[in-house]
């Protein structure tokens, strides 16, 4: 008997070190699981063995491990509410002696097919908490020894050891997962200002590290105030176009800045499609709201294709994945309106420069050092260069306005306010005239520095000829009118004074040198006549250079007669 005794001990203290060293060599619990239901049954002389656990996502157990039944019997239906089983996840082990007869047996039918008689049902606990039950099961009867519910029982405890194992192992996983997740978001939002790009990276990268069916992403129109799909994966166009979700129950606490969670969303009454969601085969649903600088500006929802619970875990994962769309919104919309005021600064520049190049004076700006910074087309064709010949020299290599550059720099370096002047440049036609007109522009009207001076040249040659033509002009109406006067005044007494030398020279017919005296009077009377009619024939102003460095008219270019 001792040596019976002595045989059983030492088998099972074969199989407690197999299973503690497998225990402390993977992190596969199925490893360890399965070892157990395989190898307790020949040990303890059972037929079967299976393992279960509890889904913290379902608040259910899940198989995860069998030996010796049929999938008939496995498949049989949810267990969680025999009696042994309730009894088991409250801490202590329940034996049933025949589970063919035991009212309390939901699934008797599969027990007497399978043959199934005696079952040992023992709670899988660590730390004071039930993660499952192992269940033993034996085709004849039997009552289980103290020993061996005692052995039984110190295996599940090495079962609940390898499941937290697992456990913290997995989250330790899915913690570096979530991490490279947000690393590789965070380079996404870094690398692109495309805001498209980023949010259809988030959707699909969410479920593919969380396991999830699908995933959306809709932000607030900021005009209709209504939510508008961005980007989706994993779900049907007709699912998501099934109508407006604005006053969704998960939406409006998103809205709020609460993350809202629904277990059963096919049949929770808070969901406003429940149709639509039964035919998507939504299980569960998480809406996270997305923030940009404390303002909500839209709604992150994660689906799953069953029912299960959010550790806290995932749902600071996904607040995590919510704030960095918050951020790449942010960048985008920061870059849009960068964007939008360049675009705005280039149209005023446009628009500038076509004022400047609609001048048909030259215009050019000047930077405190009197480099050009800037010029029009007028400039460059009148300067006969290039702009890149002409940008960033400095104005006194580059303006035609000959000698007058010195005049211009010195007046300027006067701190005179705007600077205006005539310049005479010397060419082979004999020379043209520029006006000149600089303006400085100061940074600080107190502090005299100069920021830039915008500045024009003007060629106004025919300006100053006309000007000298009216003046001409001008003087030929004073000589006009004074020679007709002059020409008025002295014909009467002209014409008296020859009348009367006629009758003179009758009476001093031959009469000797009184008579020649007379005619040459009266051919200078004639003269004068003659410059007198001429006189009213003046039609332009002309002088010529006379005694003693005087000007006087030029008569006979004056009255049209060629000389």
């Amino acid at each position: 008997m001792d040596t019976n005794n002595n045989t059983v001990q030492d088998r099972y203290l074969s199989l407690f070190q197999e299973v503690t060293h497998t225990l402390t060599s993977t992190f596969d619990v199925e490893t360890v699981l399965h070892l157990i239901v395989e190898k307790i049954p020949t040990v303890l002389g059972l037929d079967a063995a299976t393992v279960r656990l509890l889904d913290p996502r379902e608040n259910r157990l899940q198989l995860v491990a069998a030996h010796g039944l049929g999938r008939e019997y496995l498949n049989r239906g949810p267990i969680d509410a025999e009696k042994s089983v309730v009894t088991a996840l409250t801490g202590k082990p329940v034996a049933v002696f025949d589970a063919t007869t035991d009212p309390c047996n939901l699934y008797a039918r599969y027990a007497i097919k399978e043959g199934v008689k005696s079952i040992l049902v023992t709670p899988i606990v660590f730390q004071q908490q039930v993660r499952g039950v192992l269940r033993l099961i034996s085709r004849t009867p039997r009552r289980f020894k103290k020993s061996e519910i005692a052995f039984v029982k110190a295996l599940a405890e090495q079962c609940g050891i390898a499941i937290e194992n697992a456990r913290i192992h997995g989250d330790n996983l899915r913690q570096l997962s979530y991490f490279k997740t947000l690393n590789e978001i965070g380079k996404a939002i870094n690398a692109t200002l495309q805001l498209d790009e980023v949010l259809d990276m988030i959707v699909k990268e969410l479920p593919r590290v969380m396991e999830l069916k699908g995933c959306s992403i809709r932000l607030l129109d900021p005009v209709s105030g209504r939510l508008r799909l961005m980007a989706s994966s994993g779900l049907s166009r007709r699912y998501l176009e099934r109508g407006s979700i604005d006053d969704d129950v998960s939406t409006r606490h998103a809205l709020r800045g609460e993350s809202m969670f629904i277990f059963d969303a096919a049949r929770d009454p808070k969901i406003r499609y429940p149709e639509e969601t039964r035919r998507e085969q939504v299980g569960s649903i998480l809406a996270i709201p997305i923030v940009v600088e404390k303002k909500i500006i839209g709604i992150l929802r994660l689906l799953t294709s069953r029912k299960r619970r959010f550790t806290d875990a995932e749902v600071s994962f996904a607040m995590a994945i919510g704030e960095q769309g918050g951020i790449a919104i942010r960048n985008s919309m920061n870059f849009e309106k960068k964007m939008a005021l360049v675009a705005q600064l280039e149209r005023h520049e446009q628009f500038l420069q076509n004022i400047f190049d609609g001048l048909k004076a030259d215009l050019f700006v000047l930077d405190s050092d009197y480099r050009i910074v800037m010029v029009n087309k007028v400039f460059l064709k009148n300067h006969g260069m290039e702009e890149s010949q002409v940008i960033g020299r400095h104005f006194g290599k580059i303006l035609r306005i000959g000698e007058a550059r010195e005049k211009l720099l010195r007046r300027l370096k006067q701190g005179t306010q705007t600077v205006s002047f005539t310049s005479k440049v010397a060419d082979d036609t004999g020379g043209f005239y520029l006006e000149v007109m600089a303006t400085p522009m100061y940074r600080h009207h107190d502090d005299g520095r100069i920021d830039f001076i915008i500045g024009t040249i003007r060629d106004i040659t025919d300006h100053v000829r006309l000007r000298k033509e009216l003046r001409n002009r001008e003087r030929l109406q004073g000589v006009v009118e004074m020679a007709g006067t002059v020409a008025h005044e002295l014909n009467n007494p002209l014409a008296i004074v020859l009348s009367a030398a006629r009758l003179l020279k009758k009476d001093l017919q031959g009469s000797g040198q009184s008579f020649e005296d007379l005619e040459i009077i009266m051919r200078n009377l004639d003269r004068l006549s003659v410059l007198i009619e001429r006189m009213t024939r003046i039609t332009e102003y002309k002088s010529k250079r006379y005694l003693s460095g005087v000007d006087i008219i030029d008569m006979d270019t004056a009255c049209g007669k060629k000389v």
